[in-house]
Formats: C-alpha cells, structure tokens, sequence
C-alpha cells in the first residue's frame, strides 16, 4: 500500500488546477490528498491548519506575487523545509532561478508542463523530504550518542553510568525498554540495569537462567 502524501496546488487559474490534479492522480507510484487555493491568502491560510508535504506555487496571483508568499510560508509557517516547486508562465524563468535562491526546490514551466514531468518533479520533491528527514533522525541519534558517552565519561558511579546508558538507548531506539544482562562464566547471571520493569523481562532471565540460550 502506497503512503499519501499530502499536496497544495496554489494557482488562480481552475483549469490549470484541474490539470496537475489528474496528472498527479494518474501516478502509479504515489498516492496523493490534493487541496487547491486560488490566491495566496487561501494557500496561507491552509497552510496554517493542514500539513502539506508538496506545495505547488504559482507565481502570477491575483493578491501575491508567488514570490512574495513564498517568503511569508518561510517566516511564519515553515518551521522544517517544505518542499515548493514554482510554477511559472514562459519568459518568467529568471523569477522561478530566484524563488530556487530563496529556498524553492524546483520550477515548471507550464507551457512545457505535461504529465511525466508534472510527477516526476513532485516523486522527487518526496524523496527529497524524506532524505531531509533521514538526516535529521541521523542527526538526533549522532546527538544522543554523544550526550550519552559525555554523561558516562562525566561519571565515577557504576550505577549511574548503566542507568543513564539504558535511558539514552531506549531514547535513541525508541523501544519499550533496554537492559543490561550480566553473564558469569556459567552462564547464569542479573539485569544489573534496566530502563523499564515487565513480565518480558522475567521470562527473558528465567530462559537465560535455565541454559535456553
């Protein structure tokens, strides 16, 4: 089952939106919620109360240009990059090279616009969202390692060190608990450290205690 992602066509023009709706729905390898606004104020507002994975933006709108709302989308809502591929009409190429200095990922010409095109900026607008995304859960567990490993060298407390091990891990994997297993020679042995308590972790003893392992 494909994921839904979530795309804003912000453009005046009803026929141009009915386009890039089918186009995009025509997608064999996405799924996509489609929301529409005729002119900047709608987009923003939609913006404020929807979270939009994909913008498509026009740049000729009847109350914005579509570089003025590109930078308001930046200041005020985008608190992570949203990826924005700019639409523009022919000659307006030089606007479109701008909106791609100030942040937007992509642009279209529309009098070139045909379908294979259309999906193909917008699947890799996604990949590049999740790639975006990839790197900062990288960069959250590069951090955690390495508050992990400032604790522990800050720490002369055995105990210490192996509860605040077990916390951080269950931080960084993001799983019901860790622990600390102590073996003897044979085989037998303790949780000598645990982030959480559970009938799982008794029977994982019970079966490392009875020589399962």
């Amino acid at each position: 089952m494909l994921d839904t992602w979530t795309l804003l066509i912000i453009d005046d023009c009803a026929a141009d939106r009915k386009i890039y709706r089918r186009y995009l729905l025509k997608d064999p390898h996405q799924s996509y919620q489609i929301l529409e606004a005729d002119c900047a104020e709608e987009g923003l507002a939609l913006c404020q109360k929807t979270h939009c994975d994909v913008i498509l933006l026009d740049y000729c709108l009847p109350d914005k240009s579509g570089l003025e709302l590109f930078d308001q989308m930046q200041q005020e809502i985008f608190k992570t990059s949203v990826p924005v591929i700019m639409l523009t009409g022919r000659g307006d190429e030089e606007v479109a090279v701008q909106a791609m200095k100030r942040g937007a990922l992509d642009y279209l010409v529309k009098q070139h616009l045909t379908q294979d095109v259309l999906q193909l900026a917008v699947r890799n607008a996604i990949k590049q969202l999740c790639l975006q995304a990839q790197l900062s859960k990288t960069q959250e567990q590069q951090r955690l390692i390495a508050t992990t490993a400032l604790r522990i060298r800050q720490s002369l407390n055995l105990e210490q060190i192996l509860n605040t091990a077990v916390a951080e891990v269950q931080q960084l994997l993001k799983c019901d608990r860790v622990m600390v297993y102590q073996f003897t020679p044979n085989r037998d042995g303790t949780i000598v450290a645990s982030s959480a308590e559970s009938y799982h972790t008794v029977a994982l003893c019970d079966r490392v205690g009875a020589g399962d392992w």
